[in-house]
């Protein structure tokens, strides 16, 4: 979950990586957790759209 500009994640990532998605979010003007999450999809689609094309 997000607060602010403050991260609270339900597992554990490395603070540099904390400050870069909060710094990052900050510039797009969304919350930290939003933009980890467009990231996780993002990159699910990705996947999901490599492998049908092995397929």
């Amino acid at each position: 979950m997000a607060y602010g500009n403050k991260l609270k994640f339900h597992y554990d990532i490395p603070m540099y990586v904390k400050k870069q998605l909060a710094d990052t979010a900050k510039k797009l003007n969304i919350t930290a957790t939003e933009l980890l999450t467009r990231m996780i999809e993002q990159e699910y689609e990705r996947a999901k759209t490599e492998k049908n094309e092995k397929s």
